[in-house]
């Protein structure tokens, strides 16, 4: 069993999806975890239900320079020395080269990488100061190697995270930071449940035969988290269920962008 207890988090999107799953249970596993997010009142509950109240909400757009930069402040000015860090927080974006807004293309720029670095940069100097040897974890996606149609700042900012991880694992393994890349396939992240349609596993593009689970993506991000992981660092983790090898097209859901 892996165990968190003592270790202080940040998961950014931690109110819905990955970030969710990913917040509950290192709770579970002794951590006391932040969550940052939009949407107030999905994490008021995520808070509430929080057993031993080990979940704090914190709102945050981070598409938003100014709140980002507020953010930072409060992590810089905490009595909390952050343990670990989840630059999780995304969105999809479905515009191609000949289509997409400015608009789009630097709120997701904002999103995915300003904030990243933003954060990572104010946790680590707290990391360091403290002489904490802690981890800082992104999220990226396999479609920074395989672009859908239509996807074009997306898959701009997964592969952006690449050279981000490993330019931060140079800088900061010196400190005994670890900073790691999980790539993500097709994980089923509509809803809050771990139910996926039996139809659409069926379908789906892997070598394991269905869909993956958030779960699955939260017990890999929590051993990365762990002192258990002593020796990966500037490393790219696929959890994909096989789907970047397997040559099968994606089912309708993950083309069209309903899932």
């Amino acid at each position: 069993m892996i165990d968190l207890n003592g270790k202080n988090v940040i998961i950014t999107g931690g109110t819905h999806g990955i970030g969710e799953t990913t917040a509950i249970l290192f709770s579970e596993l002794g951590a006391s975890v932040w969550i940052i997010g939009r949407n107030e009142i999905k994490g008021n509950e995520i808070e509430s239900k929080s057993p031993e109240k080990r979940i704090k909400f914190l709102k945050c757009d981070l598409s938003v320079r100014s709140q980002v930069e507020i953010l930072a402040k409060w992590i810089d000015n905490s009595d909390t020395v952050f343990d670990v860090l989840i630059n999780n927080a995304s969105r999809n974006s479905r515009f191609n080269v000949l289509n997409i807004p400015m608009k789009e293309w630097d709120e997701m720029i904002e999103l995915n990488l300003s904030s990243t670095v933003i954060l990572s940069k104010h946790v680590a100097s707290k990391m360091i100061k403290s002489n904490i040897k802690g981890r800082i974890i992104n999220i990226g996606a396999i479609q920074s190697f395989f672009p859908l149609d239509s996807s074009l700042a997306y898959s701009a900012v997964k592969g952006a995270l690449r050279s981000i991880t490993k330019s931060m694992a140079v800088d900061l393994g010196k400190y005994g930071i670890i900073v790691s890349l999980v790539m993500p396939g097709p994980i089923y992240a509509k809803t809050d449940k771990e139910d996926v349609p039996e139809d659409l596993d069926k379908r789906a593009a892997t070598l394991i035969g269905r869909m993956g689970r958030k779960l699955e993506v939260a017990k890999l991000l929590a051993f990365l988290a762990s002192d258990d992981n002593t020796f990966m660092t500037g490393n790219e983790i696929i959890i994909d269920g096989g789907r970047s090898i397997s040559r099968k097209p994606d089912p309708e859901e993950i083309e069209k962008n309903i899932l």
